[in-house]
């Protein structure tokens, strides 16, 4: 069985249209892991009548990449034998891109990847810079030469049961650092797929959000860099640290979750409660 993880606060009006994408693929499990919403993403969710949707609900917002790290502990419970994460923002018509991303998956590839930025067409001054520490991390890594730029940070990707099992949870927080355990347990990464970000059809979002998640992205490829050379931890470099969102990922909900006194809020339309779950 694979499971998709699908993270959405405030999706209301896209989250259906992510679901409707992954409707037809292989999927065991769609788990919706809904933070701090505020609209009727929830109502619009419980219309569903797919006992394949499982939904956890949290009234706080968790977040970047934390209801990621949650929903695949969810997944690992029911047996998920791999995850694929999309955002539930992401509403372009990319059925073709995730199903690529499963069959990576089946063919043995432990962290399948979609490559956001194919080619080395000019790009915002932006862009380029967070590119820049991207390639540093995957050539530290020795994966530069089959990756390229790709990341676990940008775009759909999907990663083995035996990937998952290999990573402390807390550094499913920082994307970057899954490419560090996969290389220091001979995991496969490849690059499933190519398409260029715009075809996503992620929000567009007012500033500052561009460069906030820049300086968030610079400081998790600066901390794995930190972490595959045997650094001490940290964000910092040339005097800066990157912190970006990092302060709002939620690591103590998660903390919670994992030392059972937090059990999670699955919601199904059907009530098949799982064990790791209450119903609220």
């Amino acid at each position: 069985m694979f499971a998709a993880v699908i993270p959405a606060c405030n999706e209301a009006g896209r989250l259906l249209k992510v679901i409707k994408n992954l409707w037809p693929l292989p999927l065991g499990l769609l788990i919706l892991v809904l933070n701090g919403c505020q609209d009727a993403t929830l109502v619009e969710v419980l219309t569903l009548p797919e006992p394949r949707i499982k939904t956890i609900l949290f009234t706080e917002t968790l977040g970047p990449d934390v209801p990621r790290a949650i929903g695949s502990l969810y997944a690992l419970e029911q047996g998920a034998r791999g995850v694929l994460f999309v955002d539930g923002d992401m509403i372009g018509n990319i059925g073709a891109t995730m199903q690529r991303l499963l069959e990576a998956l089946s063919a043995g590839t432990d962290l399948a990847l979609c490559n956001c930025y194919p080619g080395r067409q000019p790009r915002s001054p932006l862009a380029e810079t967070v590119l820049c520490y991207r390639g540093l991390l995957n050539k530290e890594l020795g994966f530069w030469p089959s990756i390229s730029d790709a990341t676990p940070s940008h775009g759909p990707h999907a990663i083995s049961r035996r990937l998952l099992l290999n990573i402390p949870p807390v550094d499913l927080v920082v994307p970057p650092l899954i490419l560090v355990h996969a290389r220091r347990t001979g995991c496969r990464v490849a690059v499933a797929v190519e398409l260029e970000h715009i075809y996503l059809g992620s929000r567009q979002r007012p500033h500052p959000h561009a460069p906030t998640m820049a300086t968030t992205l610079i400081g998790d490829c600066i901390q794995a860099l930190r972490v595959a050379r045997g650094e001490p931890p940290g964000r910092s470099l040339g005097g800066y640290n990157y912190l970006g969102y990092d302060p709002l990922r939620r690591r103590d909900i998660l903390a919670e979750v994992l030392s059972g006194r937090r059990p999670l809020a699955v919601i199904s339309i059907y009530h098949n409660t799982p064990s790791m779950a209450t119903i609220w």
